[in-house]
């Protein structure tokens, strides 16, 4: 018997969202999984960045330039108490709840900071009972807002089973 998780992947294109809201909402309802959105970006082969190998990869800290949002539901314990968690690994830095409310993306009310830093990225938590779309179309605007590469208008969504 294998624990390797199963996993969808597909691409999509933002404002439509149903099918990423649908995954969240399922991964909800069963208290156990994770989805990344990892927006489409145009990069010609000379512009890749390179991943550094060694010491320097491991202890450099130049973050990649493309943004990861993560989604985590509340697991079935907290249900009651905790909604969805999002987390944004950035290239930008420190303090980027204030850099993305300058850019129109503020958190929305009844959303908590759990983190906020330069190398660990951010991370907020929905309260109980807000919209799975809602939560999707956040923190796509908040990983738009935040990439430093030119965007292509489709993201990715990696759907990790319980």
């Amino acid at each position: 018997m294998s624990n390797r998780r199963q996993k969808q992947d597909y691409e999509f294109t933002p404002p439509e969202l149903d099918r990423v809201a649908g995954s969240l909402q399922l991964l909800s309802q069963a208290g156990a999984g994770w989805l990344n959105l990892l927006p489409g970006v145009r990069l010609d082969d000379e512009d890749r960045p390179t991943v550094p190998s060694g010491l320097f990869g491991l202890f450099g800290n130049r973050q990649p330039p493309v943004t990861m949002c993560t989604l985590m539901p509340a697991r079935p314990a907290r249900r009651a108490t905790d909604g969805v968690t999002v987390g944004v690994l950035h290239p930008t830095g420190p303090k980027v709840v204030a850099r993305l409310a300058d850019a129109g993306v503020s958190l929305p009310q009844g959303w908590l900071v759990r983190q906020d830093h330069a190398r660990r990225g951010l991370v907020v938590r929905a309260p109980v009972g807000d919209a799975p779309r809602a939560v999707v179309e956040w923190a796509v605007r908040a990983g738009e807002a935040l990439c430093r590469e030119e965007l292509t208008g489709q993201w990715q969504a990696v759907v990790y089973l319980p």
